[in-house]
């Protein structure tokens, strides 16, 4: 992802036609790089953290009041080809696309999630809306439907959202952002793109060059860390109950030597007799399991804030740390078992 700031584009002396033109001639340029599927542009990246709200005027609607937030939309500025590059299904109508330039009629086009909320149960293509107050209701025409995608953050729900063709609100830009698609490692291309951005203009040196993953880590470096300490933390206190559970069962296992003797003086086969003892380390760490799970439960709400992608009843970690657990007892139960099984009967009946 190749980022650069329309601010220092016009201090450079680019604005109105001039401004456009360089975006167009960025993106052409980007897209014939070799390696390059597509690129695209938009004045705020997704999961980047940035945001533009403004509130909804619709056609043939009451006109919004100031402060009623339902009413409200996140807009994003884009270009050509920005929905195929991000992957963004089209769902109705078609995708912005370079006939909706400047002077052409406004337009629009909508997630899922703002077709639903505004638009319930009627195809939303071709009706009209506008940006702030009922004089501009019907200003933008919404000429597509697009799949909901994250916004501002992984961890906040899609937002109703608008994208709105660039060309069409260069007065609003504050900056703009481009978008490339690779064919390979997208982190190998950004030589070659810092290259055509320094051809294009020297004096306007791209910035924050990053991939996506490399951005949407940045937005869950909170739960990432939070991770590695449980991890470490897990596996430490996995060691450590191994540990004791091998003193402790080693020491059960010692006191019944004389009764292993006994039974291995009756007829009693080795396989018998590590089966009961591993039997009976087993029935002993099940109730810990479930008093531990339960507790896992309650304490999970919280930490819930901290999750992403499971949640705190995940039946597959609590599962996994239930395997884990009943592992590590059946070998710390089985070497002391099986040293005391090699015992010679006779020598067990004496043992005190």
């Amino acid at each position: 992802m190749c980022c650069s700031s329309p601010w220092t584009a016009r201090r450079g002396g680019y604005k109105g036609e001039r401004l456009l033109s360089l975006y167009q001639e960025l993106q052409r340029r980007l897209e014939g790089l070799p390696g390059v599927r597509s690129a695209a542009s938009s004045s705020n990246t997704l999961i980047g953290g940035g945001v533009s709200i403004d509130g909804l005027s619709i056609e043939g609607r009451a006109a919004p009041r100031l402060d009623d937030a339902s009413l409200s939309a996140y807009f994003n500025s884009v270009g050509p080809r920005f929905f195929e590059t991000m992957e963004i299904p089209l769902i109705l109508g078609r995708a912005i696309g370079p006939q909706d330039a400047t002077g052409a009629p406004k337009v629009a086009v909508i997630n899922e999630t703002l077709a639903r909320k505004f638009f319930a149960g009627s195809n939303p293509v071709g009706l009209r809306f506008g940006m702030g107050d009922s004089k501009s209701s019907s200003e933008i025409e919404i000429v597509g439907v697009v799949a909901d995608a994250k916004y501002d953050g992984v961890r906040s729900e899609v937002p109703p959202t608008v994208y709105v063709p660039y060309a069409q609100h260069l007065g609003s830009l504050r900056e703009m952002r481009f978008e490339v698609r690779t064919a390979g490692d997208p982190s190998q291309m950004a030589a070659a793109i810092r290259r055509v951005v320094r051809d294009l203009d020297s004096n306007l040196p791209p910035y924050e060059m990053k991939t996506q993953v490399e951005q949407i880590d940045q937005t869950i470096f909170q739960e990432r860390l939070f991770a590695k300490l449980s991890s470490f933390f897990g596996v430490l206190a996995l060691t450590l109950t191994g540990v004791g559970l091998y003193g402790i069962l080693a020491y059960a296992v010692a006191r019944r030597t004389n009764e292993i003797g006994v039974r291995m003086a009756l007829g009693a086969s080795r396989a018998a007799v590590l089966r009961m003892v591993i039997r009976g380390a087993l029935a002993l760490v099940a109730f810990g399991i479930a008093m531990g799970a339960v507790a896992a439960l309650l304490a999970g709400r919280a930490v819930s804030s901290l999750l992403f992608g499971l949640t705190a009843v995940d039946p597959v970690t609590i599962a996994g740390a239930a395997l884990g657990m009943i592992l590590v007892t059946a070998l710390a139960a089985y070497l002391p078992a099986r040293r005391a099984t090699k015992v010679d009967p006779m020598v067990a009946l004496r043992y005190e």
